[in-house]
């Protein structure tokens, strides 16, 4: 059973649903839009070096990797490994960022943002998938 949220589609007809999987693959979608943006230099960071510009060209492919994944797969070890990453990610932004100047700029904090929801539509899949196995209410 695929996982509902009640937000609705351009144009379709009320009552159709959005596929929780649907949105956390979007959301993965768009963290690699922006990741990749980057790594392309069409969005800026001010006084990015080349190895970092490298590690955004790895985190753009890991998310798009991530957001097929999301999207074709019901599995907790994948939602499992995709909080971990968020939450190693979130870490290694907050280490570096009093090295850098300015510590936080925009893009970064966009891609927390949509992280943060992420990490959250990955709970409620958790936690759905929990109740349809009758593991309690959820």
């Amino acid at each position: 059973m695929m996982s509902p949220i009640t937000a609705q589609r351009e144009g379709s007809p009320v009552g159709t649903r959005i596929p929780l999987r649907t949105v956390a693959a979007a959301l993965a979608g768009a963290i690699a839009l922006i990741y990749g943006l980057l790594y392309l230099d069409v969005l800026s960071i001010e006084g990015a070096s080349d190895g970092e510009r490298g590690i955004l060209g790895a985190a753009a492919g890991l998310f798009v990797v991530l957001g097929l994944l999301l999207w074709r797969r019901r599995s907790r070890l994948l939602w499992t490994a995709v909080v971990v990453i968020q939450v190693i990610m979130a870490a290694m932004y907050l280490a570096i960022a009093p090295d850098r100047d300015p510590a936080f700029e925009v893009w970064g904090v966009s891609i927390r943002a949509l992280s943060f929801v992420l990490v959250v539509v990955i709970v409620k899949l958790w936690l759905e998938a929990r109740r349809d196995r009758g593991g309690g209410p959820a």
